[in-house]
């Protein structure tokens, strides 16, 4: 019952969140919520109730306008990046890459191109079918020839620690770069960890054209996703596994044959010259 529970809730989380995120990130929707509850208590309450529901409401409206605001946003945000080490700028069996919609990437498939150009590293990770076509086309521009593998299964920060465990624990392949943003570094750092990767972080800042409650809202949902993944037993030490074992337990998860594109797979699909 209790591992039914746990896949349930693992499914529809990560859906309900982003629901909720850009349901949050609306002042005005949020604001008309509050209000037509107020109306509606005012309506079928009783009298002496009726103040009470009433402050309730500005009371909720007052802590949604503050966690919007960067007397919020700053200090959450530099809460989540404080436990994560810098990176080392080490050399590494492969650089991973995790996916973010639209202008929350960033310029972090730049920064992996830049270490594969480098040397850091000749062994390129990307999560999702559409930016590893980005990151080939990319590649092909700059003359770049990395051994290039795009996971094509993945939703959620589990699931791409699966898929490279898949990708790349089989092959031995253990030290990596996570590249990601400063608001995901923790939990991605974390649950890479508890697989039994060793991570050298990479964070990535989010592009000064995201404004701060947006910026609140992405450290509300690592919160949230922290205590999740806490209570699903998805962090670092709560793993008795070792990489390898990892590998071998999600690989009927992640077959090759259909969760993970090459760069010649991809020139393909998408008529990449």
């Amino acid at each position: 019952m209790l591992e039914l529970l746990r896949s349930v809730f693992g499914l529809y989380w990560p859906k309900l969140t982003w629901k909720l995120y850009y349901w949050f990130i609306s002042p005005k929707k949020v604001t008309l919520t509050l209000l037509a509850i107020a109306v509606v208590a005012l309506i079928v309450s009783r009298p002496r109730y009726r103040r009470r529901m009433m402050g309730a409401c500005m009371a909720l409206l007052v802590a949604y306008l503050f966690l919007l605001s960067p007397l919020f946003s700053a200090p959450a945000t530099a809460l989540l990046s404080s436990f994560v080490p810098a990176d080392s700028g080490q050399p590494a069996d492969a650089v991973v890459v995790l996916a973010r919609a639209g202008r929350l990437q960033g310029d972090r498939y730049e920064t992996a191109l830049d270490m594969v150009a480098t040397g850091r590293s000749p062994n390129l990770l990307i999560m999702g079918r559409s930016q590893g076509a980005d990151v080939v086309k990319a590649l092909d521009q700059r003359h770049l020839s990395p051994h290039l593998v795009s996971a094509v299964c993945v939703q959620t920060t589990k699931q791409e620690a699966e898929s490279a465990a898949a990708a790349l624990g089989a092959k031995g392949l253990q030290n990596i770069v996570l590249i990601t943003d400063t608001p995901h570094m923790l939990r991605a750092w974390l649950t890479f960890r508890g697989l039994g990767f060793t991570v050298m972080p990479h964070v990535e800042p989010l592009p000064a054209t995201v404004g701060y409650r947006e910026r609140s809202l992405l450290a509300i949902r690592e919160y949230l996703g922290l205590a999740s993944y806490a209570l699903l037993g998805r962090l670092q030490g709560q793993s008795p596994n070792t990489l390898s074992e990892v590998a071998k337990a999600v690989a009927d998860d992640f077959p090759a044959d259909r969760c993970f594109m090459t760069a010649d797979q991809l020139r393909q699909v998408f008529m990449l010259s």
